[in-house]
């Protein structure tokens, strides 16, 4: 196997794992981020996002000599390639912000090695992989290099198990000679590389995120009209993923909207990038309004069994974006909790991952580490986050905590097979579409 040596820049959460799973795969990698404060906890072995694994790979590569930090962008010119990995802001309108990458390729340029191999995981719109060369072959005429997008599949809360079993590699690439050494870099993850134009795998990415935003927006629609005519959206979701068409795998969880920007953003992308050559996407559009609106059906659902929320308390299970992480960013209970707040609530928070202190910092909400404490004296439980530990409480213990008329929401159905057994004990169960 042929080993490179590697600079993945920018070490947040994308970073964090392509450095080390690089390095793994037996590569000479070096992280590198302008935030002297994260190379140093990198250097104590401590990332910026905790991840299963993770660390232990930090350490595993380090010890190795496989795996080094660094605040230097001058490391880069002893880089064969240079892999961005900069996980690209997203505003609170769903745009990207690509500042820190043509920050980046304002100082980088001068220190790129000659025939190396820039390679691009970073989230950026469809063209921009187009500017960015032309840009490096005005600042530096005679710099040999090559280009290629690569899209990251990383998952939040599983995202080592994302980077060491991908179902495939897309690789956007003008020349099989940067195709073959993408190859050589992943080959021991033993996948299927999938070659295409570099526009293309920009393009994949955004097409991917929006085809699974439209199955949710989707299902959402049927949930309304299950919910209208009796019928039950997790049997009609069930008869959906036995069509071979569709799949087991199918995004069709019917929930209050879908969160964390991901999906939004490459919705957001894709309606930019069309009205720039004065292409209507109706569906998309359509979309993008049906997550925005889907947010109203907490205070709906709860005003329809509790009347005015002026003064009522509501005790909100699951803080964090997804379970499995401790990050919050645009989480949904970050957009959810605000409208409760407006309608007169009083809401309460648990979570078993979220930082007490960032909860506070991000919203006026006392948060509890013990869920029966949270929730007594409420007159709600609802459930945001799908954590597994809810699963584990006491439903009895949990419903004498509470204060009539007991409503368990349950706004993802994640209790739905427990249902009968949250009826029985005397809670009055809301689900989604049943």
């Amino acid at each position: 196997m042929k080993k490179y040596t590697i600079a993945v820049v920018g070490l947040w959460h994308l970073g964090e794992i392509f450095s080390a799973g690089l390095a793994d795969l037996g590569h000479t990698v070096i992280g590198i981020d302008s935030d002297k404060k994260i190379v140093a906890n990198f250097q104590k072995g401590i990332p910026p996002l905790a991840e299963r694994g993770l660390a232990d790979l930090i350490k595993k590569n380090t010890d190795k000599k496989r795996l080094s930090f660094s605040a230097k962008l001058e490391e880069l010119k002893n880089c064969d390639i240079v892999w961005l990995a900069f996980d690209t802001p997203v505003t609170k309108h769903d745009e990207v912000d690509l500042k820190p990458i043509w920050d980046f390729f304002k100082l980088a340029i001068p220190l790129f090695k000659q025939n190396s191999l820039i390679a691009i995981s970073s989230q950026i719109p469809v063209g921009s992989c187009q500017k960015i060369q032309k840009f490096i072959n005005e600042k530096r005429p005679k710099l040999a290099f090559d280009l290629a997008y690569v899209p990251e599949n990383l998952q939040l809360g599983q995202a080592v198990k994302s980077f060491f079993e991908p179902k495939k590699i897309v690789v956007g690439a003008a020349k099989k000679t940067v195709i073959k050494k993408i190859e050589e870099i992943f080959a021991p993850l033993h996948t299927v590389i999938l070659p295409m134009k570099i526009a293309s795998a920009e393009l994949s990415k955004h097409a991917l995120n929006s085809f699974l935003a439209t199955s949710l927006s989707f299902i959402y629609d049927i949930a309304d009209v299950a919910k209208a005519y009796g019928a039950d959206i997790v049997e009609v979701t069930r008869a959906l993923r036995s069509d071979e068409r569709i799949g087991q795998k199918a995004y069709l969880d019917a929930s209050i909207g879908f969160s964390g920007g991901t999906l939004a953003r490459d919705l957001r992308i894709l309606l930019k990038k069309a009205d720039e050559v004065q292409i209507d996407l109706p569906v998309i559009s359509g979309v993008f309004k049906k997550n925005k609106v889907r947010r109203d059906l907490a205070v709906k659902y709860l005003t329809e069994h509790l009347g005015s929320l002026q003064g009522k308390k509501i005790a909100v299970f699951g803080f964090t974006y997804k379970s499995g992480t401790a990050t919050l960013r645009r989480a949904l209970a970050l957009e959810i909790i605000p409208k409760l707040l407006t309608a007169g609530a009083i809401v309460r928070v648990h979570d078993p991952m979220a930082d007490p202190e960032e909860v506070k910092k991000a919203l006026s909400v006392k948060f509890f580490a013990n869920p029966y404490n949270c929730a007594k004296d409420c007159h709600a439980v609802m459930i945001i986050t799908n954590w597994l530990e809810f699963k584990k409480l006491n439903l009895k213990k949990l419903k004498l905590c509470l204060k009539s008329p007991f409503l368990f929401f349950d706004t993802r159905n994640f209790f739905y097979d427990q249902e009968k057994s949250i009826r029985r004990v005397g809670f009055t169960y809301i689900g989604i579409g049943h």
